[in-house]
């Protein structure tokens, strides 16, 4: 049990088992800065959600009314993404880059990933329904999407009657194509049509 005046310096706790912080972390560990409470200790749990790095390779749902995560595919996950808004009880994290550590910071009926944190509501999902759809096109490539209106190839390929549901959902995706961090790069593995590798669409300058 934690001594007089120790508390885990990630989620405040006093009445648990602590661990040194440097048994967990490296000092060159930079996301420490974002710890509120300070200090040389961390809780067994944190300690957990920052050494494990499987955290930071699998995509995995979190209830919380259940002991374990559950792993799941991306492809499987953009479908029940897509059926639906998360409700306050759960939680998905989806690593891009292997690089952050998601878990802990991770919030309830968010999608989560390596910077940022959506909300998953009927907004979310009509976004990821559009996103969705424009991936089933004939032509279309994960790197275009990255563009702010779709290409004239694309736009001569539709029948006609298609072309203000294509511009209506292009349009729509520019508040998550020009999300700052690793969000867009999320919004494809997740609407990536099963049975095709995940691509990683890089943003471009300017």
């Amino acid at each position: 049990m934690p001594g007089p005046g120790r508390w885990c310096c990630c989620c405040g706790a006093t009445d648990v088992a602590l661990v040194a912080v440097l048994s967990v972390v490296s000092r060159k560990f930079t996301d420490a800065e974002s710890w509120v409470y300070g200090g040389d200790w961390l809780c067994a749990a944190c300690g957990w959600a920052y050494s494990t790095a499987e955290l930071r390779r699998s995509v995995y749902l979190v209830d919380q009314h259940r002991l374990a995560r559950t792993v799941v595919e991306r492809t499987e996950l953009g479908e029940l993404l897509a059926a639906g808004p998360l409700p306050v009880d759960r939680m998905v994290v989806v690593p891009v880059r292997g690089r952050r550590h998601i878990l802990p910071t991770a919030r309830w009926g968010h999608v989560c990933t390596d910077d940022t944190a959506i909300r998953w509501d009927d907004l979310a999902v009509a976004l990821l329904t559009d996103l969705r759809w424009l991936r089933t096109l004939p032509g279309v490539r994960a790197a275009m999407l990255t563009d702010p209106v779709p290409p004239m190839t694309l736009i001569r390929a539709l029948p006609a009657d298609q072309w203000p549901q294509l511009l209506t959902a292009w349009d729509a995706l520019t508040v998550w194509r020009t999300h700052p961090g690793a969000w867009w790069d999320a919004a494809i593995a997740l609407s990536t049509p099963g049975g095709t590798a995940p691509a990683t669409a890089t943003r471009r300058a300017g």
